[in-house]
């Protein structure tokens, strides 16, 4: 009788869990986009390839991603893809978070969603927390600011290099990836705000491109290694995700003659 009752809360258990996921989604459209009617089979794809596969699938909007990643070989955590025809972005992201314990994701706006460590949000320590009294960029390329937001944010320079002005050279145990060239510029102006707000905010302005122009997420990849004068080495590159028709372009209307 007990070992029955055990499995009947069991069951409940994963039912409410079900559900409450199923509900969470509801109130989260991004989760609810549909995706190619089509199976997607990957196996041992570094994470952000994963959400970039899965992103790139996506019909009737687009996804971005802001990813933070600790891990003290550089590398990605490996993942496998295996989602049937027919499934939506949150069944994709579901089965990639399954196989990252110790990460958490958040929906943090109409097509953006951030994946970080557990905790990490609210951890003074963590670079990306670093508080920001005043943002202010003027006609920036947004893919500068995701891949060297040092040049853009004095107290990033500061924390990732406090032994050297923020006037100086770029920080050591910094790297970035090169940007896109011709991208249309943005401008920003954020108060009280953090690094990882920022970079959402960069990455969020660039639905105003136009379609020929994708929008990017990005990914922060710390290495730790206390002999560093930054505790580790710190490294920024794009998340690549926006379908083709990320914006559908308006439909020219025929002339007659």
């Amino acid at each position: 009788m007990r070992t029955f009752a055990l499995a009947v809360i069991s069951t409940l258990a994963v039912l409410v869990s079900l559900h409450t996921e199923k509900a969470n989604q509801r109130g989260q459209p991004v989760l609810n986009l549909p995706l190619f009617p089509a199976p997607i089979v990957r196996d041992h794809t570094p994470l952000t390839l994963a959400l970039g596969t899965i992103g790139a699938s996506v019909q009737d909007g687009y996804a971005l991603f802001g990813v933070e990643l600790h891990a003290k070989d550089g590398k990605e955590p490996l993942v496998n893809l295996n989602l049937p025809a027919g499934s939506h972005l949150g069944d994709g992201l579901s089965e990639i978070m399954a196989q990252v314990p110790g990460y958490e994701h958040e929906v943090v706006s109409v097509h953006m969603i951030n994946i970080y460590p557990v905790g990490a949000k609210r951890d003074s320590t963590d670079v990306l927390n670093t508080p920001v009294a005043r943002f202010d960029a003027k006609s920036a390329d947004p893919t500068q600011i995701l891949t060297n937001p040092s040049e853009f944010i004095p107290e990033l320079a500061s924390r990732l290099n406090p032994r050297r002005s923020t006037a100086g050279p770029r920080p050591s145990g910094y790297g970035g990836a090169s940007s896109r060239s011709k991208v249309p510029t943005v401008s920003l102006q954020m108060n009280q705000t953090t690094v990882r707000q920022i970079l959402n905010a960069a990455s969020e302005a660039m639905e105003g491109f136009p379609p020929e122009y994708y929008p990017v997420g990005w990914a922060y990849l710390f290495q730790p290694d206390p002999t560093l004068p930054a505790g580790g080495k710190h490294s920024w590159s794009f998340v690549f995700s926006a379908p083709n028709n990320w914006k559908p372009q308006p439909q020219k209307t025929a002339k007659h003659s």
